[in-house]
C-alpha cells in the first residue's frame, strides 16, 4: 500500500479513492473491484447539491499531504496514513467560499484560480515551486479530467486556453451533457477519476455525453481504457480522487 506520489495520476492499481456518499451504485462497483472508498459525507456550510463533493472538502497535494476543511475528514486508521492540513478560510455555500480547496494540480503544474484559491494551497504551490496557471473558472478540478502528465480533457474555455500553454494535449469538449441535480449541468472533471496508469472510471454512460466521441478519442489518443460505474447519464458527483495504490 502506497501513496499515490502525483496528484491524479496513480502508477499503478488504486486501492482507495475518495468519493461522494451520494454514488452508491459506484461506490459499490469500486467495492467489488476491490477499491476501497473514503465516503464524503455532507459539509452543511457547502451549497446542498455539491455538499458530498470530494472536490469541495479535500485536496490531495500528492503523497501522504491533504488539505481540507474539516479535520474529522480522515478518521481511524486513515487519519495515520495522512498529513492533514487545514486551510485558513471557512467555507460557504456562496461563491468563492465552496471552491477553496477546488483546482487541479498535474505533475509540477496547478490549474487554478488565484483569486478564489485558499491562501494556504497557493503558499505551499509557490514554495514547492509550481507552475501556476491561472484560469477565471472558480471550479478548476470539476472542470478537469486529467489523462496524464501532457493530456487534459476540458469544458472551460478559460482552461482549454491557458492550460494549451503548458500541456502537450488539450481537449475542449461543451457543457450541458453532464448531470448536477440542483445546477444546470455538471462538469467533466466531476464524473470522473484515474483508477490505474492506464484506466479511468467514470460516474455514468459516456454515450450519454453529446460529445462522447470526442471524450473517446483523447482517451484513445493517450492509449487510456475506460469503465463506467453505473448505467446512468453522466454525473457530477464531485469527482474520483486516488489516495492509495498498490
Amino acid at each position: 500500500m502506497n501513496h499515490i506520489k502525483k496528484p491524479n495520476l496513480p502508477e499503478k492499481n488504486v486501492i482507495l479513492v475518495a468519493i461522494s456518499n451520494s454514488a452508491g451504485e459506484s461506490v459499490k462497483k469500486l467495492n467489488n473491484m476491490g477499491i476501497k472508498t473514503l465516503e464524503i459525507t455532507s459539509d452543511a456550510s457547502l451549497p446542498v447539491p455539491i455538499n458530498t463533493h470530494a472536490d469541495t472538502q479535500m485536496l490531495h497535494m500528492g503523497n501522504n499531504v491533504i488539505y481540507c476543511q474539516n479535520e474529522h475528514l480522515f478518521s481511524g486508521e486513515l487519519e495515520e496514513k495522512f498529513l492533514i492540513n487545514i486551510i485558513s478560510e471557512k467555507s460557504g455555500n456562496k461563491y468563492p467560499n465552496d471552491v477553496r480547496l477546488n483546482c487541479t494540480i498535474i505533475g509540477n503544474k496547478i490549474i487554478c484560480n488565484i483569486k478564489t484559491i485558499s491562501k494556504d494551497i497557493l503558499e505551499f504551490a509557490y514554495q514547492n515551486n509550481y507552475i501556476i496557471i491561472n484560469v477565471n473558472q472558480g471550479y478548476s478540478r470539476c472542470s478537469v479530467c486529467v489523462l496524464n502528465n501532457n493530456s487534459i480533457i476540458t469544458d472551460d474555455e478559460s482552461i482549454f486556453t491557458a492550460a494549451g500553454k503548458f500541456l502537450n494535449d488539450v481537449t475542449l469538449i461543451s457543457k450541458g451533457s453532464i448531470v448536477l441535480n440542483g445546477y444546470n449541468y455538471g462538469f467533466i472533471g466531476g464524473c470522473c477519476g484515474k483508477i490505474s496508469k492506464n484506466k479511468i472510471a467514470f460516474n455514468g454512460r459516456l454515450d450519454s455525453h453529446k460529445e462522447c466521441n470526442i471524450i473517446i478519442d483523447a482517451l484513445q489518443r493517450n492509449n487510456i481504457e475506460f469503465i463506467e460505474l453505473c448505467n446512468k447519464p453522466l454525473t457530477d458527483i464531485g469527482g474520483i480522487i486516488p489516495l492509495l495504490e498498490v
